[in-house]
């Protein structure tokens, strides 16, 4: 009796971890479902496949680790390499909403000079519209992909960020994902 309960015990341990292994494998951003989209591109960041997934935020890239030791922090408009009228509206939002993000953080904003520079880009942002709006719920909620670059004053990139959010409006959305991002820089995960 007490040497089957200890093979059943051994084999339920070893089909936990066989199931495990493909999880920690897909930790990478090109191993991901998320770097296959077809409208989503990925030409805005230097080190797509460097990108793990984070903590706060959906990838992260962080080559020096934390950045507390930075205090000021300058940023950029933000760009938009998505397509229509959406991804544009919503990068028009970007610079306002990471300084709000970054200046809650505990970083000091400054127009310009700061320890580190911060450069956005929409990658997409979607309004549903008509039925999918009203019978989709929560899904059909509006949504933004946003990545951000850091660099260093010297101009050396100390962080990469790639992350998607929703919120009851693209704007909404796209405050929602900053403030994610803003957490991501601020703990260096």
């Amino acid at each position: 009796m007490f040497r089957r309960k200890t093979f059943f015990g051994i084999a339920l341990v070893a089909l936990f971890a066989l199931c495990a292994a493909p999880v920690q494998a897909a930790e990478k951003f090109l191993d991901s479902k998320d770097a296959k989209e077809k409208d989503e591109p990925t030409k805005f960041l230097n080190d797509y496949d460097k990108l793990a997934k984070g903590k706060d935020a959906d990838w992260v890239y962080f080559p020096g680790g934390s950045l507390k030791s930075y205090k000021t922090v300058s940023v950029r408009e933000f760009d938009s390499n998505g397509k229509g009228r959406e991804s544009r509206d919503a990068a028009r939002e970007g610079k306002d909403y990471m300084e709000q993000w970054l200046d809650k953080q505990g970083y000091r904003v400054v127009k310009s000079g700061g320890d580190l520079i911060v450069e956005g880009n929409v990658f997409n942002a979607w309004e549903p519209h008509g039925a999918a709006r009203y019978w989709g719920g929560w899904m059909a909620n509006p949504g933004v992909g946003l990545e951000v670059l850091v660099k260093d004053s010297k101009g050396n990139v100390v962080a990469e960020v790639r992350h998607k959010a929703k919120g009851s409006t693209v704007r909404d959305a796209v405050e929602n994902g900053l403030e994610e991002v803003a957490k991501a820089i601020n703990s260096g995960r």
